[in-house]
């Protein structure tokens, strides 16, 4: 499947379903400097960041949103995009806000970043089902981006109703530990 042309289409549909989400910027704190990201620099990022995760705020748009989102950040079962290291910031936020719809869902997004950015040991051959390391740098973009941000990190391992609600196990938690280095 051609992940690209899946978010191309997805968003189309958010947007036509959607064009307010056209219309402006989100006031939102969670999305602050969004707008002055330069997407389109990024490889294989062939749409408006910004309108997807303005639609993530849109309790009408924000599934929509969410399967658009998740076409662009993944490049396959197995592998992040390298537009995840570009969106983690915005993740982070917007999960740990708890007035969020569809809050769970993205923090689920934010743990298969974590888990999926692990560096890959090469003697593991269970690792390399994704490819070596040197083959993926948006896995060390990720995990600086997991770093920057490690204060999100700590409130969302530190948010017991988020945690509660997805009955995460020690795995889940070590993993995005890891990612932010704590």
């Amino acid at each position: 499947m051609d992940h690209e042309a899946a978010a191309v289409t997805a968003t189309a549909s958010l947007t036509a379903a959607y064009p307010r989400l056209r219309q402006e910027a989100s006031p939102h704190p969670a999305l602050e400097g969004c707008e002055d990201v330069e997407w389109s620099s990024i490889p294989g990022c062939p749409v408006d960041v910004p309108l997807i995760l303005r639609g993530l705020l849109d309790p009408d748009a924000a599934e929509m949103a969410e399967r658009a989102l998740d076409w662009l950040v993944m490049s396959g079962p197995m592998s992040i995009s390298a537009t995840m290291p570009a969106v983690v910031p915005y993740l982070l936020r917007l999960a740990a806000d708890p007035s969020m719809p569809r809050r769970n869902e993205l923090f689920g997004l934010v743990l298969v970043a974590a888990a999926l950015s692990a560096p890959t040991d090469p003697d593991n051959a269970w690792d390399l089902v994704s490819g070596p390391e040197n083959d993926h740098p948006e896995r060390a973009l990720c995990r600086a981006a997991f770093a920057a941000d490690a204060a999100w990190v700590r409130r969302l391992l530190a948010d017991d109703e988020l945690l509660a609600s997805l009955h995460l196990d020690e795995d889940d938690r070590a993993s995005l530990a890891q990612a932010a280095g704590l």
